[in-house]
């Protein structure tokens, strides 16, 4: 069974039971307040009529010819028809104070009448007192029965409320159907989309059309889908980049080694070297791959403690400085004390050095690199500027992408890993990087503070 008809099956089932349920509680409420109505109206006719027959005991001081009285009718009339007739007295019986039935309307009431039955209701009766004697009772005919009017009153509401609950059936229905079509609409395209990306058809979109929770999920799959879209083709562009990268260093190698095989090159110590070196740098690609494969996805294991960032970062500094010093580049370092962090100490170093290789790369002869290291709120900022030739306005965001040389003028040695490695390493540590243009390129990091022990 389809989501749409279970959806349609529970909304009638909710109604008939909401409709049942109003019913059969309603039903039984109403009766009950009607009857105590109605009998609250009996009261008040009774005493009504009490009146009336002391007033007539009092004028003729004997209810002599007083079924006179029960005897006259009350007629209710609508558009010149009689819809009601009854007795003015006919729902009661007069009874004497030896409890004789005195006049009543319906003759086969007082041949039934027993006088069990007349003691039983007199108890319910309403005295009529003259003068301060009791001269009869006014009783009930039948306290339980209702009149034909009183009956159809019933009965109309009954039927009003049977018809109501219908009617609401009904109305949960077609609302229920409504919101199928709203609901299972948006519903297959989504599934259709999600059918396509299974394909391998990442291009696809749907259209979102409302901002309640289907327009949410809409959204949520488009996110998805640019998501995996990106990821597909960063798979790819990653791919490529390793083969290439991969490929330089091959091909030296088994160039070198097929020219030693074929006597080209002699075998040595010197003919040896390249091959030794591209070995090196193939040892350390892959090294960094690997530290970055597991530093996206979270599984790096860092070994945590407390540490002083300044001193970390003044060590990073002092091993730059021989090979500055052969570029002709100095290193400025202003460094505040007492800054400590939570982190690896080998990750942290690595994440200096990256970025330090990275500007004493791009700093011209003579140049400056200025590190700098503050505590700014609850964080540990870290500052690495350089006098190059900067970074230009459109790749500051693709700069920390892996394999991402740059602007050639910015291009160099190495596999375009540095940035992205240190952009993961503080990641994990709970800390943020940029870069921005400052004279030259400037990279920051920050780190969260650790708390005093």
């Amino acid at each position: 069974m389809s989501y749409g008809w279970k959806l349609v099956g529970a909304l009638v089932l909710t109604a008939v039971f909401a409709v049942g349920g109003t019913y059969l509680l309603l039903s039984p409420a109403i009766g009950a307040r009607f009857e105590e109505f109605r009998q609250q109206n009996l009261r008040v006719a009774a005493q009504d009529l009490v009146g009336l027959l002391a007033k007539y005991w009092e004028l003729n001081r004997s209810w002599e010819r007083v079924e006179r009285l029960f005897g006259a009718q009350v007629f209710v009339r609508t558009g010149g028809q009689i819809i009601y007739q009854k007795s003015l007295l006919g729902q009661f019986a007069l009874l004497d104070p030896e409890l004789q039935v005195v006049a009543c309307a319906e003759e086969g009431w007082v041949e039934c009448a027993t006088p069990d039955r007349l003691a039983e209701l007199a108890e319910l009766g309403f005295p009529i007192t003259v003068d301060g004697e009791e001269v009869g009772v006014l009783v009930p005919l039948d306290p339980e029965a209702m009149s034909p009017l009183e009956e159809g009153f019933l009965r109309s509401v009954q039927r009003a409320a049977f018809v109501g609950g219908l009617a609401a059936l009904l109305v949960a229905a077609l609302l229920g159907s409504l919101l199928v079509v709203q609901l299972s609409a948006p519903l297959r395209r989504l599934i259709r989309a999600t059918e396509r990306i299974a394909r391998g058809d990442l291009s696809q979109r749907v259209e979102v059309k409302s901002r309640d929770e289907i327009g949410q999920l809409a959204q949520a799959f488009n996110r998805m889908a640019q998501a995996l879209e990106r990821s597909e083709q960063a798979r790819r562009s990653l791919l490529a980049d390793v083969a290439h990268e991969l490929r330089t260093p091959l091909t030296v190698i088994q160039g070198n080694l097929e020219a030693m095989l074929d006597g080209v090159f002699p075998l040595t110590q010197e003919a040896l070297a390249p091959v030794y070196e591209e070995t090196l740098h193939l040892g350390a690609l892959i090294e960094d791959l690997r530290v970055l494969t597991l530093a996206e996805t979270g599984h790096l294991p860092l070994s945590r403690e407390r540490l002083e960032l300044g001193g970390l970062v003044e060590g990073a500094c002092e091993a730059l400085r021989p090979a500055a010093r052969e570029e002709g580049v100095d290193v400025e370092v202003e460094a505040q004390k007492e800054l400590w962090v939570e982190g690896d100490p080998i990750r942290l170093r690595q994440v200096l050095g990256n970025i330090l290789a990275n500007a004493l790369r791009h700093s011209p002869p003579g140049g400056t690199i200025r590190v700098r290291a503050w505590r700014a709120g609850e964080e540990a900022w870290v500052q690495v500027s350089d006098q190059g030739p900067g970074i230009p306005a459109d790749e500051l965001e693709r700069i920390f992408e892996r394999f991402y040389r740059g602007d050639k003028a910015r291009a160099g040695e190495g596999a375009g890993l540095g940035l992205a490695i240190a952009r993961e390493l503080v990641r994990l540590h709970g800390g943020r990087i940029w870069a921005e243009n400052r004279d030259g390129a400037t990279f920051t990091f920050t780190l969260p503070l650790s708390q005093p022990a």
